[in-house]
């Protein structure tokens, strides 16, 4: 904020400090806002994974009923997808691999745009509100609306004759109607994340008018890259939603609780969201740290 040189030191500071009280304000207003936001969703989403149960005949609560083994099984599930994910987030991996880039990219704008700024209690109702309303409506609802179609599928065909017997005409996904419908919804969740964060290609980019050949050609290098990117965050986003949803549904078909994938969704989700939040304050701490190094070194004349 630029201030009228004709304006004394203290009133100076006074309308700085009134600008930075109104600047963190605004702030922490657009951070409630988003955080009654995200909740008032999950809590829709459950409300509406209830209503596709009554409407579907099934069980609204997936099973749901409180042990030490649906908490345990929880534990065990979450740890090879955090394990993976650490692992393509580290820095070493990240800087030889543009792959580990556009995951590292998804991953830190997520952090970026709603969780930097979160107070812990804050941080733990969302993740635990994400867990339990996500599972609620992908897994007990979706999932299990199209598992129990596929199953009475299979009643209808049991009494097939003549030439339907002979011919085979049984639906392929009969068998491992489970794992289908876990497959159907984790493409499902995958699509809908698309729809919702993809983010929109710019109408036009300013860059700096270079005369020389050389300049030109490498503005041209920087925007190659820089849409690569763009183009791989946008598949790797909704891919790697999917999978975690494939993975979470096949960890309710083994286990018949829905529980125990409520605890590895809200583990997985904890940590690598945790670790990423202190990654960004340990890279804005090295930052400030470096600035006051220089600004205090003798070299400094500024």
């Amino acid at each position: 904020m630029v201030l009228p040189f004709y304006l004394s030191s203290s009133v100076q500071h006074s309308l700085r400090n009134e600008a930075n009280y109104n600047f963190y304000r605004q702030f922490q207003f657009q951070l409630n806002w988003g955080y009654i936001h995200h909740s008032g969703i999950y809590a829709g989403m459950a409300l509406a994974g209830r209503a596709i149960c009554g409407l579907a005949g099934i069980d609204a609560t997936g099973g749901f009923h409180t042990s030490l083994t649906a908490l345990v099984e929880g534990l065990g599930y979450a740890s090879p997808p955090i394990m993976a994910l650490l692992f393509i987030l580290d820095d070493e991996v990240v800087k030889y691999s543009p792959h580990a880039r556009a995951i590292r990219d998804v991953e830190d704008e997520e952090l970026r745009s709603f969780f930097v700024g979160m107070s812990p209690w804050q941080f733990i109702l969302v993740v635990a509100a994400s867990s339990v309303g996500e599972e609620l409506f992908y897994r007990a609802a979706v999932q299990g609306a199209l598992a129990d179609i596929f199953l009475r599928g299979t009643e209808l065909m049991k009494d097939a004759r003549g030439i339907v017997s002979l011919s085979g005409m049984v639906p392929p996904f009969v068998p491992f109607a489970q794992t289908f419908a876990a497959a159907i919804t984790a493409a499902l969740t995958g699509s809908l994340y698309y729809i919702a964060t993809a983010p929109k290609d710019p109408t036009y980019v300013v860059m700096p008018v270079m005369h020389s050949n050389t300049g030109r050609a490498n503005i041209k290098k920087l925007f190659a890259a820089w849409y690569e990117r763009r183009q791989m965050r946008k598949i790797y986003s909704p891919l790697l939603e999917g999978i975690l949803a494939f993975y979470l549904g096949f960890e309710w078909i083994q286990t018949g609780n829905i529980l125990s994938p409520m605890i590895t969704h809200g583990i997985y989700s904890a940590v690598v969201l945790g670790h990423g939040l202190w990654k960004i304050q340990d890279h804005r701490r090295r930052l400030r740290q470096r600035i006051q190094e220089v600004r205090r070194s003798p070299d400094n004349k500024l």
